[in-house]
């Protein structure tokens, strides 16, 4: 046996069925992108650039496991049952938490304030985690796996801030009874939007709280944030320079 051929022989086999793995991947990211408002089949041929036969095909097998379902009505593809249940299993110990934790322990030690991670779910932030700074503050504790309105957390309004906005008036007139109950005007929100898109991160002062928070990608189709938030009379405009200097770096490691 030459070296060559022995080499060759201990190289590590094809994995059959890869390829359509991948296929069935890029697939369901593709629907879970737009789960919301589901996506039609050609729309899928269109994104994955596969053939309409072999979309079908993978894309029925997927919803013979659970992880896509079809609307009989209206023909369109979202997640189905399995991929909320694999979601939620994965809740129990998220890995995006411990994926940020170390950027989390890093900003409370350096900062001294609390730091918190939170994802969206719909119009709502979820908050996973707090990383507590030195100086303890019982209500926000309480928020720990609570759900938010966007736009009603720091962290969360770098993700509101990413909208379209045609998508943030819509989202503001479906709850504007709870923004009005918040004090949160429509004029008041759109002026927020604005400074963190220009700053590139939300920067707020209200109700006696203030922070600083930003926004990334977290998978092929998910936010987060991460927000340090402090109380008002802590947070200076130069401090919160700072405080966002720190943050930026944290995430860009993260991304």
């Amino acid at each position: 046996m030459t070296a060559a051929t022995e080499s060759s022989s201990r190289a590590a086999p094809v994995v059959r069925g890869a390829q359509s793995i991948d296929r069935a991947m890029q697939l369901l990211q593709c629907i879970a992108a737009q789960h919301a408002q589901g996506i039609a089949l050609p729309e899928l041929v269109e994104a994955v650039r596969l053939d309409r036969t072999t979309t079908y095909r993978i894309v029925s097998s997927l919803v013979r496991a659970g992880l896509v379902g079809r609307d009989a009505a209206s023909g369109l593809y979202r997640l189905g049952i399995e991929a909320m249940a694999l979601g939620l299993a994965a809740m129990q110990r998220a890995p995006l938490v411990e994926r940020c934790l170390p950027a989390m322990k890093a900003l409370a030690r350096r900062s001294d304030e609390h730091v918190f991670l939170v994802v969206r779910s719909g119009d709502y932030s979820h908050c996973l985690h707090l990383e507590q700074g030195a100086h303890p503050i019982r209500s926000f504790f309480e928020t720990v796996g609570s759900m938010r309105l966007l736009g009603l957390g720091i962290p969360s309004f770098s993700l509101l801030a990413t909208m379209s906005d045609a998508e943030i008036a819509a989202h503001y007139a479906r709850y504007e009874a709870e923004y009005q109950a918040h004090h949160m005007s429509a004029a008041k929100l759109q002026r927020w939007i604005r400074q963190t898109r220009e700053l590139g991160h939300a920067q707020i002062v209200a109700k006696g709280i203030a922070g600083v928070g930003m926004r990334f990608a977290m998978g092929s189709c998910g936010d987060a944030a991460l927000g340090i938030v402090v109380p008002a009379s802590r947070l200076p405009r130069s401090r919160a320079a700072v405080l966002a200097a720190m943050l930026r770096g944290e995430v860009g490691r993260l991304g």
